[in-house]
């Protein structure tokens, strides 16, 4: 006796077939749901880091020593003639003396097209504590910075008698990069180091060409102007995982009420993470495509922050 039971071949395939394709659809869900979920995660990793920022520089800003920006353009005072630096700094309301930043040309790795004028460090001085970044682009394994720019440093005299101390220092840390910095410096002399009077006697950066080359514009020294008892706190220290970076931080020119002789500053600032390909220079979606990333694009988010502070004084 034979037994006519089972599945036919016809039907065994259209099984499999059906399987195979509810595992597809299952797979691609499972992908689009954890993808959703990093991408999330990124975002409020942006939203929240962001956040702590401005809440950090507006505190610094608002609890700065009593006096503005502007009086530091005194250090030009003497020797001022016909509208030179003191004028000139007096006019521009001392901005130099609050915000500087750095430009220059980068390359994504496995392309030839050079992407210019693009922020690549720079230091806020509020007047309680100054913070000097690098853009994510000195730690990103998608560009390159050009024309031999380096990731800025900072030299300072050392409370601890151990005399000029670099940061990082490039014996024990072995080329590290910071992307943030804080020290207390009531003098803003992270901004100061950047500034000088030119042949013309015109308020001028110092570093305004040397830096293009490449030539010392990076390295912020303050070994002659401010001592430091405690050395440089990192404020996005790299953990591993997805880190931040600032790409750009700058304020306008420092507002002061006639009456009140209150200062008024406005900030803006971009935070985005190291990875994804970002390109300041693209209109719309700051990431790089799927197909041009070296990184994945679940993991790069980019957010700009803007906002007013009046300086109380101390």
């Amino acid at each position: 006796m034979h037994s006519s039971g089972g599945f036919t071949l016809i039907e065994l395939s259209l099984s499999i077939a059906f399987i195979s394709v509810l595992s597809i659809i299952v797979v691609v869900l499972i992908n689009g749901t954890i993808s959703s979920y990093n991408r999330g995660l990124t975002l409020n990793r942006i939203n929240t880091g962001g956040m702590d920022l401005v809440d950090e520089f507006r505190s610094a800003l608002q609890n700065s020593k009593d006096g503005s920006a502007l009086d530091e353009c005194d250090k030009f005072k003497e020797g001022d003639e016909n509208g030179g630096a003191y004028s000139e700094c007096v006019e521009k309301g001392g901005k130099n003396f609050v915000s500087i930043v750095r430009y220059a040309s980068i390359k994504q790795k496995g392309h030839s097209e050079i992407i210019e004028n693009i922020p690549v460090y720079g230091a806020l001085c509020t007047g309680l504590s100054s913070y000097i970044w690098n853009s994510g682009y000195f730690s990103s394994d998608d560009y390159t910075v050009e024309n031999g720019v380096t990731a800025a440093t900072l030299k300072y005299n050392s409370g601890d008698g151990s005399g000029e101390t670099l940061f990082p220092n490039p014996d024990t840390d072995g080329g590290k990069v910071f992307r943030l910095i804080r020290i207390d410096d009531e003098k803003r002399a992270v901004c100061a180091s950047q500034l000088s009077i030119d042949n013309n006697g015109s308020y001028n950066d110092r570093y305004e060409t040397s830096w293009e080359s490449g030539v010392g514009g990076s390295e912020f020294d303050i070994s002659d102007s401010l001592v430091l008892e405690s050395g440089p706190e990192e404020i996005l220290p790299s953990d591993g995982h997805n880190d931040l970076a600032i790409y750009y931080l700058d304020t306008a020119i420092p507002a002061e009420s006639k009456s009140s002789k209150d200062i008024f500053y406005s900030v803006s600032m971009i935070l985005g993470t190291v990875n994804g390909g970002i390109n300041l220079s693209k209109s719309g979606d700051f990431c790089a495509t799927p197909n041009e990333a070296l990184q994945n694009m679940d993991f790069c988010a980019v957010n700009k922050f803007n906002f007013a502070v009046q300086a109380n004084g101390v």
